[in-house]
């Protein structure tokens, strides 16, 4: 059996082009999830399986999680490695080689996972003569993720555009290797510029083993999973949370479970309904409705605002009258088409959306960008772009 791992490299590089516009500004990882950054969630779950140390792999706005993470754990041992260019996956990890002296464990830091996860992947692998175990899991989209060929609980392959998905098993972005895995990542060639990670698992000397983690692992890739982690996340809650410094009018509503951060002002006659997020001073007008959507912090809401299924970034105005009605849509991210899409608006940081407004179901307000009054919103408005009609 292995000794005890303490040490863990956690891969928050990456930029979250998929989530755009909420990651103009800020990286992945430290977009908010029932109220916390994901990141957060990483880290606990790590330091609760006895990590003690912890390398953090950080690239764009790398400023912004460095800063977070070394004032939300200032006791911990987190050390901060860059990556300046993004070669992917393989290449971020490969920035931890001499900063971890043994077996280790390796995560994606924009995913939510919890200590059980960790916990399995660690014991699977002290009980078995594996360089690397590899967390999997089922999944409603295979195709989104590198795909698991496996006999027997050992890895064959990682097929990230496997075309024939149903009945397998994905990888779910926990891993624990020896040191062997950093000369293995030097082998691998890039592929469209990229050195992928789960490549790994060819150049690996020795077996990579699997352990199945069904059920703990959520993956916030989309602006409509941001909002069905949000949900899921509140709903093991159970009640709210409301902080003491909220104000919430004795004519408001705000059902269970929300989260409601501090300095929050909540008017009369507002409906803040399950599911929904607002982070720290955050204000939602009178008579306004805010249903399965996350307000980040500093946001105003105006007054009679109809949100649904949305996200509003920091900073961002919603001007009296708008109405974003949610529902279904097709969206397109990055080139490739998602339909049917369970997602009303996202407005990014520091956006201004005029009185009476319409924001359809998938449209996107880009940061900075100003959407005058009156105007039905279809599609995306790039950021720092003004639109009058």
């Amino acid at each position: 059996m292995n000794d005890r791992i303490t040490e863990a490299v956690v891969l928050a590089a990456g930029e979250g082009r998929r989530l755009r516009p909420l990651t103009t500004f800020q990286p992945k990882p430290m977009l908010p999830v029932a109220n916390r950054p994901v990141v957060e969630y990483v880290l606990d779950s790590l330091f609760e399986c006895g990590i003690e140390r912890v390398v953090v792999v950080v690239g764009h706005r790398a400023d912004r999680i460095q800063t977070h993470l070394s004032a939300t754990y200032p006791d911990a041992d987190i050390d901060f490695v860059q990556q300046d260019s993004r070669l992917g996956s393989g290449h971020a990890l490969l920035q931890a080689a001499g900063h971890v002296h043994g077996p280790f464990v390796a995560c994606n830091g924009d995913n939510v996972v919890d200590a059980d996860i960790v916990s399995k992947v660690l014991e699977r692998f002290s009980l078995t003569d594996s360089v690397a175990t590899i967390a999997v899991a089922q999944s409603d989209t295979p195709e989104e993720y590198g795909v698991v060929v496996e006999n027997d609980g050992r890895i064959s392959d990682i097929d990230e555009h496997a075309l024939d998905s149903d009945g397998y098993l994905i990888n779910a972005g926990v891993y624990v290797f020896d040191t062997t895995v950093f000369d293995a990542l030097r082998r691998i060639p890039p592929h469209d510029g990229e050195m992928r990670l789960p490549d790994v698992v060819h150049y690996l000397d020795s077996p990579v083993t699997s352990v199945l983690v069904n059920g703990n692992w959520l993956d916030p890739s989309h602006p409509w999973g941001l909002l069905s982690v949000t949900e899921s996340l509140l709903a093991r809650r159970h009640a709210s949370t409301v902080a003491d410094s909220a104000r919430i009018h004795d004519r408001a509503l705000v059902e269970e479970p929300v989260v409601v951060g501090e300095d929050c002002d909540i008017g009369p006659g507002a409906v803040v309904s399950a599911g929904s997020c607002l982070q720290n001073n955050v204000t939602v007008g009178a008579n306004s409705v805010v249903e399965r959507s996350i307000l980040s912090t500093d946001a105003r809401i105006g007054a009679g605002v109809v949100l649904r299924d949305s996200v509003v970034g920091p900073g961002a105005y919603v001007g009296d009258g708008v109405i974003s009605p949610g529902g279904q849509a097709d969206v397109i991210l990055e080139g490739r088409l998602y339909t049917d899409r369970c997602l009303g608006s996202i407005v990014g940081d520091r956006a201004e959306v005029g009185a009476n407004v319409t924001l359809t179901p998938g449209s996107r307000v880009g940061a900075e960008a100003v959407v005058g009054a009156g105007t039905v919103l279809h599609g995306d408005v790039r950021e720092r772009v003004e639109v009058t009609h």
